[in-house]
């Protein structure tokens, strides 16, 4: 009774299966029907043809052929003549095609040169007036004479006239006549080519002031001249004076 049963089991679960199966097969049948809206013969018996009005081939043609290449023409050099290949003459032959005639001519002496007698103009044209920054060798302010070089001469003459200019400038002027602040004075001056002071002129914003400038600048002692190219000239110096009127 039970070996029946079992065999009852298995072909229901057999039948079911192939039932499953042929449910399957038509459900993907019918999706493949309503998704596909038109079908493949009516896509392609409509074809899309764009026509170009502007271009008409008559059918004819032509064979290609590649353009003839264009032949430069090249100038051959000369050719260069052997050296060992020359026509011998006699020495009693004539010859009538001859140019110019061989003569020989004895070189006129020139005069030595002398490089003593050339000139240099630049030498000649040496200025008067040669400003303090750009002279060959700076006034020399006495007490720096032991100095060598141009540039630490040219900072004792610096320092030495400050010092002047530190313990002889009456600073007092400025509060006398009611000045108030920074006040600055713009001075220049010549170191003659005697090293003499020469030419003086100060600008400043008042003329007691101005005074007292001129003053200061003229105890300035008599220096050793500048020179440019060994030669003694005039020097201009400018000289700032700042200070501030104490209230």
């Amino acid at each position: 009774m039970s070996n029946k049963h079992d065999v009852n089991v298995r072909k229901s679960t057999l039948v079911n299966f192939q039932i499953g199966l042929v449910a399957s097969l038509l459900f993907t049948y019918v999706m493949f029907e309503v998704y596909t809206s038109d079908s493949i013969d009516k896509i392609i018996s409509d074809p899309i043809v764009e026509e170009d009005e502007q271009f008409i081939w008559d059918g004819a043609f032509e064979v290609y052929q590649e353009p003839e290449q264009k032949v430069v023409a090249q100038k051959r050099p000369e050719p260069i003549p052997d050296p060992t290949e020359f026509e011998v003459v006699k020495d009693d032959v004539v010859l009538d095609d001859i140019k110019e005639e061989f003569k020989s001519v004895e070189p006129v002496e020139s005069t030595p040169f002398n490089p003593d007698a050339l000139v240099d103009k630049e030498e000649e044209e040496i200025p008067e007036n040669v400003p303090f920054s750009i002279v060959e060798d700076v006034p020399i302010f006495p007490g720096c004479e032991r100095l060598k070089t141009n540039k630490e001469r040219a900072a004792c003459f610096s320092e030495k006239i400050g010092k002047i200019i530190s313990r002889k400038f009456n600073t007092d002027i400025g509060s006398e006549y009611g000045l108030s602040g920074v006040q600055r004075i713009y001075a220049l001056f010549d170191v003659a080519a005697d090293g003499t002071v020469q030419n003086i002129q100060v600008r400043a914003p008042h003329p007691k002031l101005k005074k007292e400038a001129e003053r200061v600048i003229g105890l300035f002692p008599t220096m050793t001249p500048g020179k440019q190219r060994k030669t003694p000239v005039t020097v201009k110096y400018q000289l700032p004076i700042v200070f501030k009127v104490q209230e």
